[in-house]
């Protein structure tokens, strides 16, 4: 099965979140949820394609020239690639000869051994460290679902201890194909109403839910819960308390991660000429962040966290 190809966006080498450890990241191309707050939206489409970087391009306008449909408008900077008209994955001229890298390309096909072969040369680091390993990330996993197991088994046959991040919205048999080779599942929990989760996400939670109680039943590994904390969105007591309340009786979910809002995913959305909805949110005090992980923790269960940091 190394022959099994997906795309990877990069690499994050020598990481101290997203899992136990020293890790490494591994962000692929591909997802179906589009949450509104979204904090990867380069990683929603499954395919390659280009981001813009104003603050480096100095207006040469070579990309112009070579460009084969006229997609590329040099007078406008949010606005520079039409992409109704961009070749993208089927071109790329344009980046070839931007020198200085103000036009790159998003995402690239690897066949799982060639993952494997990038991450296992750090072993030693892994070995060495609190149960250091790899995290498969995205996008989402469960999307890629034999892409994604192939580079999990390779690793865990190899001693690595393997996790993913993943929103569970998939059927349940996918699920299992990639989980069977974790050692801990990071599973998000957006919102315990149905109709705001489809609000924010453009799908509803029964499946999600569901999900998550067969996997408490089945999942022989850890599996640790995360909630972002989207400003007017599910960052009310309520929700939180219901949470709470969903995951009490889940015996083997272990920890539960409160991610408090992160602003810096405007520029991916400017990069990539899109909108971003929560461009003048900010971030939740760090008192009321406080009042939320002792409303967790009231309940005597889980071992909370504020951001997720191992």
């Amino acid at each position: 099965m190394g022959s099994v190809k997906g795309i990877v966006s990069n690499i994050e080498e020598m990481a101290v979140h997203d899992g136990p450890g020293l890790r490494s990241l591994i962000f692929l191309k591909g997802c179906r949820l589009r949450c509104k707050w979204c904090q990867n939206p380069e990683l929603q489409d499954f395919r390659p394609e280009i981001r813009f970087h104003k603050l480096r391009c100095v207006g040469c306008g070579e990309c112009e020239k070579v460009c084969p449909v006229d997609a590329i408008n040099m007078e406008g900077d949010k606005e520079r690639i039409d992409k109704t008209k961009c070749l993208q994955s089927e071109c790329f001229e344009c980046v070839k000869v931007c020198t200085k890298k103000a036009l790159e390309i998003c995402g690239r096909e690897y066949t799982a051994e060639q993952v494997y072969d990038l991450v296992a040369r750090f072993k030693l680091f892994y070995d060495t460290s609190d149960r250091g390993g790899i995290t498969v990330s995205g996008g989402d996993p469960v999307h890629l679902p034999e892409f994604a197991a192939e580079i999990l088994r390779l690793c865990q046959e190899d001693g690595i201890h393997t996790a993913i991040e993943t929103c569970l919205h998939a059927n349940y048999e996918k699920i299992m194909e990639v989980t069977k080779y974790c050692d801990l599942i990071m599973c998000d929990l957006k919102h315990m109403d149905s109709d705001k989760h489809k609000e924010g996400t453009g799908v509803p939670n029964e499946l999600i839910l569901e999900n998550l109680k067969k996997l408490n039943n089945n999942f022989k590994g850890e599996i640790h819960i995360r909630i972002p904390l989207i400003p007017g969105y599910n960052d009310n007591k309520e929700n939180i308390k219901e949470s709470v309340q969903f995951l009490d009786p889940l015996k083997n979910v272990t920890g539960l991660d409160l991610l408090p809002f992160n602003t810096f995913p405007v520029t991916k959305f400017e990069s990539l000429f899109l909108p971003w909805e929560y461009k003048d949110a900010e971030r939740q005090s760090d008192e009321y962040l406080k009042t939320l992980k002792e409303l967790v923790d009231s309940y005597g269960r889980f071992e909370c966290t504020l951001g997720g940091l191992w």
